[in-house]
C-alpha cells in the first residue's frame, strides 16, 4: 500500500486506523517484499530512521500500534496522530451532509422546520426530538427518521451528545457520531438533482402522489446501479444487551439473510435463535456499524481490510459469552522467554 498525498481526498479516522492495522500486519508478513515495504514506511519515524529494513523487521516486536498510527498521520500530511485525530474530528463535526441524508427519505416524515436556531431549540425543548442544521435553516425530527436511515439511536454516543446537534454535551461523542453520519451520507445514492422536501406540505411528501412514486423509483434505480456497501454489522438483543458482530461484502444483504433465518427458525446460530424465540422479534435490532470505503484502485481485494475492520469492532464490543453470540477468539500462544 503506497503513501497517500495530502492532495488526495482525506481518509476518515476509522479508515486511518484500519490502514495502521494493515501496516502492522504487513510488517509481520512472511513475505519478504511485503515486510520490507512496511519497514520502509516505518523508517520515516525518528525511532526507526537509523535502522535498515532488515534490522527493523528483525526487531518488529518492538513496533507498536502507536508507531503505525504515526506513520499513517505522516502520510496524510500531519506531524502526529494526535494532530490528525483532532483535524478529522473537527472536519467530521462540521462535514455531515444532512441534505444527502434527507434526500433518501424525502417528505415521508413530519419534521419541524425553522428559519432560526432559537426557534428550533424552543421546539426541541417543548416537544422533544433531535435538532439538526440544514443549509441556512434548522429542523427537528423524531427518532424514527434516524432509524429509517440506518442510525442506531441506542448508541451511547447519542445520549452523551444530547438531542441538540448544534450544542453537543460531549464533543468527542459528537465527533464520533458525525463521522458515522458522514460515511452514511457518502454511501447513499446521489439525489442532488431533485429538491428535498422542506415540510410535509410539499406534494412529494404524500407517498401516494405521483411525485412520491417517482422519487421512490428513482431511489430504487440508483440503489441497483450502486454496488452494495461493504462493512461490519450487528444484530443486537435489546432485552439482554447481547450482540452478534459480523462483516460482509454486502452488509445489508447479510442482515436480511440473518433476519430471514431467524424468522424461519434456521438454527445456524443456535443461541441467537433461542433468544429470538424467547424475547420476540421486536426486541432485536439489525444495524450497520461501519462501512468500508470503496477501494481507491480498481481490481483491489477489500477482504483483508474488511477483516481488520471487523476485528476492530470485535475488540470494541467483545460480543462473547454473556455479552454476545460470537465465538470467542482462540487464546494467544504464550511467548517463550
Amino acid at each position: 500500500m503506497g503513501t497517500v498525498s495530502r492532495a488526495a481526498a482525506p481518509l476518515s479516522l476509522q479508515e486511518c486506523k484500519v490502514r495502521a492495522s494493515l501496516l502492522l500486519k504487513e510488517l509481520g508478513s512472511p513475505e519478504v517484499s511485503r515486510a520490507t515495504r512496511a519497514a520502509e514506511r516505518l523508517r520515516t519515524l525518528p525511532p526507526f530512521a537509523s535502522l535498515s529494513p532488515g534490522e527493523l523487521i528483525a526487531r518488529r516486536d518492538s513496533v507498536q500500534r502507536k508507531h503505525a498510527l504515526a506513520v499513517i498521520a505522516r502520510e496524510q500530511g500531519f506531524a502526529s496522530w494526535a494532530e490528525l485525530k483532532a483535524a478529522r474530528e473537527a472536519d467530521a463535526a462540521s462535514g455531515v451532509d444532512f441534505e444527502a441524508l434527507l434526500s433518501r427519505v424525502g417528505g415521508l416524515f413530519l419534521n419541524r422546520w425553522f428559519p432560526t436556531y432559537e426557534a428550533a431549540l424552543a421546539s426541541l425543548r417543548a416537544d422533544g426530538g433531535y435538532l439538526f442544521p440544514f443549509r441556512q435553516q434548522f429542523f427537528v425530527c423524531e427518532a424514527s427518521l434516524l432509524e429509517t436511515l440506518g442510525v442506531d439511536v441506542t448508541d451511547p454516543d447519542w445520549a452523551r451528545t444530547g438531542p441538540d446537534w448544534m450544542e453537543p454535551l460531549d464533543r468527542a461523542a459528537h465527533a464520533r457520531l458525525a463521522e458515522r453520519l458522514a460515511r452514511l451520507a457518502e454511501s447513499l445514492p446521489s439525489n442532488r438533482n431533485r429538491k428535498v422536501p422542506m415540510s410535509s406540505d410539499n406534494p412529494s411528501a404524500n407517498p401516494q402522489s405521483a411525485g412520491g412514486k417517482a422519487n421512490r423509483s428513482e431511489l430504487k434505480r440508483a440503489y441497483k446501479e450502486k454496488p452494495p456497501p461493504m462493512g461490519v454489522f450487528a444484530v443486537r438483543n435489546r432485552a439482554n444487551g447481547k450482540v452478534l458482530v459480523g462483516s460482509s461484502l454486502n452488509v445489508e444483504g447479510s442482515l436480511n439473510r440473518i433476519r430471514f433465518e431467524l424468522t424461519t427458525g434456521m438454527p445456524r446460530i443456535p443461541a441467537l435463535l433461542e433468544d429470538w424465540k424467547r424475547y420476540g422479534a421486536d426486541n432485536f435490532s439489525f444495524e450497520v456499524l461501519d462501512v468500508l470505503p470503496p477501494a481507491e484502485e480498481p481490481g483491489g481485494d477489500p477482504k483483508e481490510e474488511l477483516k481488520v475492520l471487523e476485528a476492530l469492532w470485535l475488540d470494541r464490543l467483545k460480543p462473547y459469552g454473556d455479552a454476545g453470540y460470537n465465538e470467542p477468539p482462540p487464546p494467544e500462544p504464550v511467548k517463550k522467554s
